[in-house]
C-alpha cells in the first residue's frame, strides 16, 4: 500500500522522510538553543564570556546527539502528524528534562576530556592548570534545557498556530453555533477551527450552565442559554448549528429543536466523542439529527446476556428475511454464533442483497439462501426436513394496510395460513422455540391487516395448546425507516420539493427503531414458557404531523413556508391511535426491564378450526365481503373503519 500511495503521489514525502526533516529541524533549534545560553549565560563582552563561548564549539554535537537520541527513544518520531497536541508538548518536555539531567551527570566526566590538538590554540583558555578541561556552568545546562523546551516546542506548535490564526478559510465557510459548551462541544470546535479542510467556523457557545456565559472557552465566547440561541444567531450572522449534547434525552433533543426551528437556520446532531475517537465518524461527519432522536423515550438496547444465549450452535430458520425486520434478525442472529442460518424469501432480490452484505459466498456453511412463499407447503416442508431448524423466527407477512384493504385474501392467506402452515410443521418438526413477529394493528383492529395478524397470534396460540414448542408472540409498533413506513415516504417527499402528505392531524403512532424490534423479538426468544405474548414499553405516542414538521425542519426547509403539508384523510382502515393491548389482557413485567408479557384469553380449538376452514374457503373465492364477515365473527374487537 505505501510503495503504490508513493506511485501516485510522487512529490508528497515518504512517513520516513517527513521523519529526518523533523529530525533536522530538531537538531537545529536544540544547538540554537545551546548557543543563546552561551550568549545570554554571560554579561555581554565579559571576559567570562569569551573564555567560555568557544566552548560551544566542542560540546554543541554531543548535545545535540544526546537530545536527539531521547527523543527518539521517548517516541517522538513514530507519530508525524501535522498537529502537535499539549499532550505531545508535555511528552517532549520531559523529554529535554531527561536530557538536560544526562548532561548533568556528564559534566563532571566531561572535565577530563581533551579536545584534539589540532583544537587545543582555539581553545586553550577552557585548560586549566592541572590539565582538565573547565566544567560547563551549571545555568548554561539550565538555561539550555529552557531554551530547548521553548524553541523545539516553539517548532513543533507553530502548525496549529498558524492554521487557527493565519490560514486561508473556505470561500463556503459556515458560521456555526454550538449547542453544548461541554467536552464534545469544545472538542469538536477546536478539531473544526485546527482541520484546514473543514468549512465549518465555530462563532460562539450556547450553554445553560450560568457561570460560563461570558466568558470564553477555547477562545470562543459563551453567549448564553438555549433561550438566546435565536438572538445569538442572528447577532453572529451564524450559518447553522451544531448540537454537542450526544447524551441528551429525547425530550430535551425536542426543546432544543424547537428553539433551532425558530432561529430559522438548519442544524445538525455532532456525533459523540465515542463515535469521533472510535473512528466511526470523523468531524466533518456531522450527522442530521435522527428521527430515532425524537421517539419520546430513550433507545432501548436489550443485550442478549451469554447465560440466556439460546441461539449458540442452533440452526435458526428467518422467514421473511429479506425484509426490514427480517434483514436485521439476520445480522443480530449472526453475532451469538448459530451454527448455521437460513435466510428464507419469496424476494430474490432482497434475499441476495442481505447476503451480499454479510459476505455470502456460496460456499458458506453457516448461512443458507431459500427462495420460496410460506404459502407453498411442500416448499415449507422441505425446507424444514431440509435444515431440521431449532428455532424459527417467523417474520413473513403482508403489512400495508390498505393494499390489504382492496386483496383481503392475499392477506388471509400469508398472514393467517402461512404462519399456521409455520408453526404447524414446527410442532411437527419439534423445533426448540417458535417467534412470531406481531404489530400493534392487531389490537381493536380496523383493518383486515390487523385482524389478519391477529388471527395469527391466535393460530399460534392454538397450535401451542397441544405442543411442546416454546411458542411466542412479539407485538410491536411501527418501525422507524422500515420499507413502506411512514418516514421514507416523507422523505421522498422533501427531497421532491413536497408537498408531505399526512393522513389527519391527529393520527398518533408508537415508534420504536429497526434495531430495537430485532433485539426484541430475540430476546422475547429466551424465554421458555409457552405461549407467551411479549410487548415492549414503547413510551408515549408520537403525532405524524410532529414527525412531518421536524422532517422538513431537519431537511434546512421551513414547514408551510418551504414545504407544504397537505392532509389527505384517513387511508382504508387506518385509525387515528394504535394500542398494544385487547380488552381483557393483564401486562406484567419482566425481568428485563423494557419487556413485558400480556395475559392471553384462552381459544376454542375446535371452533377456531372451523372458522379456518371458512376463511380458507372465503380467499380462495376471493369472496371479499365474506371474508370481512368471517373477521368481524372471529376477531370481535375487529371494527372495519368506514
Amino acid at each position: 500500500m505505501p510503495e503504490q500511495q508513493v506511485a501516485e503521489n510522487p512529490n508528497k514525502p515518504t512517513r520516513s522522510q517527513r521523519a529526518w526533516f523533523l529530525i533536522s529541524v530538531d537538531a537545529f533549534f536544540i544547538a540554537a538553543a545551546l548557543l543563546l545560553a552561551y550568549v545570554l549565560g554571560f554579561d555581554q563582552g565579559s571576559d567570562e564570556q569569551k573564555i567560555y563561548l568557544p566552548q560551544y564549539l566542542w560540546i554543541a554535537g554531543p548535545a545535540v546527539v544526546i537530545r536527539l537520541l531521547v527523543f527518539w527513544f521517548s517516541g517522538h518520531y513514530r507519530s508525524i502528524t501535522i498537529f502537535s497536541s499539549i499532550h505531545e508538548i508535555i511528552s517532549m518536555g520531559y523529554a529535554i528534562l531527561i536530557g538536560t539531567i544526562i548532561f548533568f551527570l556528564l559534566n563532571p566526566i566531561y572535565g577530563h576530556w581533551h579536545p584534539p590538538a589540532d583544537l587545543l590554540g582555539q581553545l586553550g583558555r577552557l585548560v586549566e592548570a592541572d590539565g582538565t578541561m573547565l566544567r560547563i556552568p551549571w545555568r548554561i545546562l539550565c538555561l539550555e534545557g529552557i531554551l530547548s523546551f521553548l524553541l523545539v516546542g516553539f517548532a513543533r506548535i507553530w502548525p496549529r498556530v498558524f492554521i487557527i490564526y493565519f490560514s486561508t478559510k473556505h470561500e463556503d465557510e459556515h458560521r456555526v453555533v454550538i449547542i453544548g459548551a461541554n467536552k464534545a462541544g469544545v472538542n469538536a470546535a477546536r478539531m473544526l477551527n485546527e482541520d484546514p479542510t473543514s468549512a465549518y467556523r465555530p462563532v460562539a457557545f450556547i450553554d445553560d450552565n450560568v457561570s460560563l456565559h461570558g466568558k470564553m472557552v477555547s477562545g470562543i465566547p459563551v453567549a448564553g442559554s438555549l433561550e438566546r440561541l435565536q438572538e445569538t444567531v442572528e447577532l453572529r450572522k451564524a450559518d447553522e448549528i451544531l448540537i454537542a449534547l450526544p447524551d441528551a434525552a429525547p425530550k430535551d433533543i425536542q426543546k432544543i429543536i424547537n428553539e433551532c426551528e425558530k432561529a430559522h437556520v438548519s442544524f445538525r446532531r455532532i456525533p459523540s466523542v465515542d463515535e469521533v475517537m472510535s473512528g466511526r465518524v470523523t468531524v466533518d461527519q456531522l450527522r442530521p439529527v435522527e428521527i430515532e432522536d425524537l421517539l419520546g423515550r430513550p433507545q432501548v438496547d436489550l443485550v442478549l446476556s451469554p447465560d440466556r444465549n439460546y441461539l449458540s450452535g442452533e440452526c435458526v430458520l428467518i422467514t421473511g428475511a429479506g425484509g426490514s425486520i427480517g434483514s436485521e434478525l439476520v445480522r443480530q442472529c449472526l453475532k451469538h454464533d448459530p451454527e448455521q442460518l437460513v435466510l428464507m424469501g419469496r424476494g430474490e432480490n432482497s434475499i441476495y442483497e442481505i447476503a451480499t452484505e454479510l459476505g455470502y459466498d456460496y460456499k458458506s456453511t453457516q448461512l443458507r439462501l431459500v427462495i420460496g412463499d410460506v404459502r407453498n407447503e411442500e416448499k415449507l416442508r422441505w425446507v424444514f426436513e431440509k435444515y431440521r431448524p431449532g428455532i424459527v423466527f417467523h417474520a413473513a407477512a403482508h403489512k400495508h394496510v390498505p393494499l390489504m384493504e382492496l386483496h383481503p385474501d392475499e392477506a388471509i392467506e400469508n398472514n393467517v395460513f402461512g404462519t399456521l402452515r409455520c408453526a404447524q410443521l414446527a410442532d411437527e418438526f419439534k423445533v426448540k422455540k417458535f417467534i412470531l413477529i406481531s404489530t400493534d394493528k392487531a389490537v381493536r383492529p380496523t383493518n383486515v391487516m390487523g385482524a389478519s395478524k391477529r388471527l395469527a397470534e391466535m393460530a399460534v396460540q392454538t397450535v401451542s395448546q397441544h405442543s411442546n414448542v416454546a411458542f411466542h408472540v412479539v407485538r410491536f409498533g411501527n418501525v422507524l425507516g422500515s420499507r413502506g413506513s411512514v418516514i421514507p415516504l416523507m422523505q421522498r417527499q422533501v427531497r421532491n420539493g413536497g408537498p408531505v402528505t399526512v393522513t389527519h392531524p391527529e393520527v398518533t403512532r408508537y415508534f420504536m427503531t429497526i434495531p430495537e424490534a430485532c433485539s426484541l423479538v430475540i430476546q422475547a426468544g429466551s424465554f421458555n414458557d409457552k405461549n407467551q405474548l411479549f410487548l415492549l414499553d414503547m413510551g408515549q405516542p408520537v403525532k405524524i404531523i410532529d414527525l412531518a414538521r421536524n422532517i422538513i425542519t431537519l431537511s434546512g426547509y421551513e414547514p408551510e413556508e418551504d414545504i407544504e403539508i397537505v392532509y389527505t384523510g384517513l387511508r382504508p382502515g387506518e385509525k387515528l391511535k394504535e394500542e398494544l393491548l385487547t380488552q381483557g389482557e393483564g401486562i406484567h413485567k419482566t425481568e428485563l426491564g423494557k419487556l413485558f408479557v400480556a395475559e392471553r384469553e384462552p381459544i376454542d380449538p375446535e371452533q377456531f378450526t372451523q372458522t379456518l376452514e371458512r376463511l380458507r374457503k372465503a380467499a380462495r373465492e376471493k369472496n371479499t365481503d365474506e371474508i370481512r364477515a368471517i373477521l368481524h365473527d372471529a376477531v370481535p374487537d375487529y371494527s372495519p373503519a368506514p
